[in-house]
């Protein structure tokens, strides 16, 4: 893990990613302000830009930071993004110079552009060299021994396999001999598992959980758990060893109570980094990709929600301040108190058989936006709905879209219309 200064790492301290990103191209010294960015707080800015403009900022990342920046970027699930991999190879172009493809070769996971080249080339090895090709569209970088045939009708894709394929010759016969002999003995699906679970390593040691991990994250909580615990006054858990990564915190729209915490706390890089890694505990608990950044920063704010649902549960059942349930049991049992009502929301919505609720779509969209919302695997209220029950139209309209649940009090209206739809289906 990478030595922090701390003193250049406050210079970032509450931005989103489009201050970020101002910040290290106003700064003196911008190469050194990004290689002390963690390469998740980095990655979020690459993604808030677009890859292709970031090309400059990839350019100023170490080695180590571009490694987990294609970690983050390279995945759809447990899958290789081969899209995502292309577009890589093609950034180079955005600075006019190979010094960014050259740089990928470094850090880049060789066995994923093992997997492109079995794909992608024909490979023909020869005893005696030869002048005459193999067949059409063949060339050879090593006067005839080897000869290399691209197999894609796609231009662009020609074009950047040739390219990357002479420059690795050009760099390295020997890893260019290694990479196009490696599908040989492996089969794209073993590379990939090992590249997969390599880099699931390189992850948590960044602060991102494995599945397992990650579930526990998301155990049930209850308030009689919270109660005995904080009766107990027992040294609640210190997550440490992680940096923290602020877009994830204060890019995303933050609820009162859990505003009021990070504000008022004495140790603020604590809560910084319990939230972080309660943060990519629910991006692998919840199957959200990291290449996906307003899905994520949506993540946040629902996670943030359950958070300040655990805090008003504290703070109004037992009479204790935010700070105090903080204190005593910490961000990720807060969360855990939160998501158990959340989750017990949508087990009742699940539960509820849906003969007869269908027609609730044309005489009461109302109720129908309600359960399919709290039905979703991270349960969510209709955005005209407010707390208290009551229904905003525009123009005699109902908005599209949902909000994530932030309070108690919009977990009880979501649980009163539940049963409302409860009793009129049975009436039906």
């Amino acid at each position: 893990m990478t030595v922090v200064d701390s003193k250049a790492v406050a210079h970032f301290r509450g931005h989103s990613c489009r201050d970020l990103y101002k910040a290290i191209f106003d700064a003196d010294a911008p190469e050194q302000l990004v290689r002390q960015l963690p390469p998740q707080a980095l990655f979020m800015v690459v993604k808030s830009v677009g890859l292709a403009s970031a090309a400059e900022l990839i350019s100023m990342a170490s080695l180590e930071q571009c490694r987990l920046l294609s970690d983050f970027d390279l995945w759809s699930g447990d899958s290789l993004n081969e899209a995502a991999l292309w577009e890589w190879l093609a950034l180079t172009d955005e600075v006019e110079s190979l010094e960014l493809l050259q740089k990928l070769v470094k850090f880049v996971d060789l066995k994923l552009l093992a997997i492109l080249f079995g794909k992608y080339i024909e490979v023909k090895i020869f005893d005696e060299p030869t002048e005459q090709p193999p067949g059409e569209g063949f060339h050879t970088p090593d006067r005839g021994a080897t000869w290399i045939g691209i197999k894609t009708e796609d231009p662009d894709k020609h074009f950047l396999l040739a390219r990357l394929l002479a420059l690795i010759f050009e760099s390295s016969a020997e890893l260019f001999y290694q990479l196009i002999s490696i599908v040989t003995v492996a089969t794209a699906s073993m590379l990939e598992e090992e590249s997969f679970q390599e880099r699931m390593k390189r992850l948590a040691a960044e602060g991102v959980p494995e599945p397992e991990v990650a579930a526990a994250i998301h155990a049930p909580y209850s308030m009689a758990d919270a109660r005995s615990e904080f009766a107990s006054a027992s040294q609640r858990g210190v997550v440490e060893d992680i940096r923290s990564i602020e877009p994830l915190i204060y890019e995303a729209r933050t609820s009162r109570l859990f505003a009021d915490l990070v504000r008022d706390v004495a140790d603020r890089d604590a809560l910084e980094m319990e939230f972080t890694y309660i943060m990519n505990g629910a991006i692998v608990r919840w199957g959200v990709d990291f290449t996906n950044h307003e899905l994520v920063l949506e993540l946040a704010e629902k996670v943030k929600g359950a958070i300040n649902i655990g805090l008003e549960k504290m703070e109004k059942g037992d009479n204790v301040s935010v700070l105090q349930a903080y204190e005593r049991l910490g961000l990720g049992k807060l969360y855990r108190l939160g998501l158990t009502e959340l989750m017990a929301l949508r087990t009742k919505a699940r539960k509820m058989p849906l003969d007869g609720v269908g027609a609730l779509q044309e005489t009461d969209p109302v109720l129908f936006s309600v359960l399919a919302c709290a039905r979703e695997a991270f349960p969510v209220m209709p955005i005209f709905l407010a707390n208290d029950g009551s229904v905003e139209q525009e123009g005699g309209s109902l908005e599209a879209g949902h909000r994530p649940i932030d309070t108690a009090q919009g977990a009880e209206t979501v649980v009163r219309l539940l049963d409302t739809i409860v009793t009129r289906v049975g009436k039906s």
